[in-house]
């Protein structure tokens, strides 16, 4: 069984990929842009690169016999890593740059969808032409969300009634985008705005077999209650029995048909999907909607799951590169809250170069997990960046008492910083619960 073990990424969820591979003995060897001061402590070596330069990565993994590769983030995906990687003989969980494009181009998943008749897509329509968008939107007479095709760091979506709330907003951002070219190309979808609850789906796949992993609902918006800019994320919780409460059974089971029928797809057209499948879902009235896919572990719903993973996370990783995944994976049945640690101003203006506190052996107490995401080390001392410092992920038997510890746990974090303190807390779930009630009854 492989052991030496190539991770590419240095954020949170980089750091819960390799304390889970820690905890299988792994040999680690990290390529990441940031000093992480959690997965350095843990790595053999380390190289401080750009996540995408993909020759300079495989190079510096082929010399140290790297026999395994894991990929973090979905950047270096959609520029051929795995496919390089692989040439080098290092086997690697993470698709290829063409099987990527589930997550790199929203418009080949949509017609993939539509094509191969599988469920849970909204209805959508493409544009390149801003006179064509602009016939659409005079002619619509419903809510939509505007969608760049390629990647934004899931700070690009605009949804009608969120973002915007006139035709005359929706033509400006088309334009926006097909002049500047956001997500990389100038092109964009349009979908049906879906109204609900979103959750997420995380999966193992071998190119043929999906395994599931316990469901987590993510915080998108930056401030309480759900409001202000999207952010990569601020959070996210997960429950014990590996559902949440306002997905049924038949929702989640509906989500992994979707999966399922997409993985079969991507099979049948010649370029398998290897590595872990992520679906981004909307529970609605009509069943669960997919948002989006995402060819990676997600951030930080992998800080949700990983932690609670009973089986030997090495042991699947070799299971899914050989195309041999077990029917199953067990993991703990505990609740989970994460709760992401930013710098002030995330979302709009974020301050870096703060200092902060962290008390490791206080939270390690607490019983709280204490994840490093992206934080700059100076002469041992930790100083924010413009992007997410790091998390905290509470655990424990029932929702509340997760929250609780992670709580706790952010108590011994000082400086400047900011963090969503209602994520997971009873009385919110209870709120989203009674609000998908609602949708189902139709009022």
């Amino acid at each position: 069984m492989a052991t030496r073990v190539l991770v590419v990424g240095g954020g949170g969820r980089e750091h819960a990929v390799v304390e889970a591979l820690r905890r299988s003995q792994a040999e680690i060897y990290t390529a990441m842009a940031n000093q992480n001061p959690g997965i350095r402590r843990a790595s053999k070596d380390v190289l401080l690169v750009d996540v995408t330069s993909v020759d300079r990565i495989v190079g510096w993994a082929s010399e140290r016999r790297a026999e395994l590769a894991v990929i973090g983030p979905e950047a270096p995906l959609g520029k051929g890593i795995a496919d390089a990687l692989q040439k080098a003989g290092i086997p690697t969980v993470g698709p290829t740059q063409e099987a990527a494009q589930l997550e790199t181009n929203k418009e080949f998943t949509r017609t993939l969808m539509r094509d191969h008749g599988i469920p849970g897509g909204p209805r959508f329509w493409a544009f390149d032409d801003p006179a064509a968008f602009e016939a659409f939107v005079n002619d619509s007479d419903f809510e939509f969300v505007i969608k760049p095709l390629g990647l934004t760091g899931g700070k690009g979506v605009r949804v009608w009634g969120d973002h915007f709330s006139t035709k005359t907003e929706a033509l400006a951002y088309g334009k926006d985008i097909l002049e500047k070219r956001i997500g990389g190309m100038a092109r964009f979808l349009v979908e049906e705005k879906l109204v609900g609850e979103e959750f997420s789906l995380q999966a193992f796949c071998d190119g043929r077999t999906l395994v599931p992993a316990p469901l987590a609902q993510d915080h998108k918006r930056a401030y309480e209650g759900d409001k202000g800019p999207n952010t990569g994320g601020m959070g996210s919780y997960s429950d014990a029995d590996h559902l949440l409460p306002f997905v049924t059974k038949a929702d989640y089971e509906a989500a992994l048909e979707t999966m399922r029928k997409t993985v079969a797809a991507m099979a049948e057209r010649g370029t398998p999907f290897q590595g872990i499948l992520y679906g981004g879902f909307m529970a609605t009235k009509d069943g669960p909607k997919l948002l989006e896919f995402n060819a990676r572990f997600a951030d930080p719903e992998s800080m949700n799951v990983l932690p609670i993973l009973e089986d030997d996370f090495l042991e699947a990783c070799n299971g899914l590169v050989d195309g041999h995944l077990p029917a199953s994976l067990r993991f703990a049945p505990r609740a989970t809250v994460c709760k992401y640690v930013v710098p002030m101003g995330y979302g709009s203006n974020p301050r870096a170069g703060e200092q902060l506190k962290v008390d490791e052996d206080s939270i390690r107490q607490t019983g709280a997990k204490l994840f490093y995401a992206s934080v700059e080390e100076k002469g041992r001392h930790l100083y924010t960046t413009t992007s997410r410092s790091l998390a905290v992920v509470g655990i424990a038997a029932n929702l509340e008492e997760a929250e609780s510890i992670s709580e706790e746990a952010l108590a011994f974090v000082a400086g400047s910083f900011y963090a969503r303190r209602d994520i997971g807390k009873p009385e919110v779930v209870e709120r989203k619960v009674e609000r998908m009630g609602r949708i189902r009854e139709g009022r």
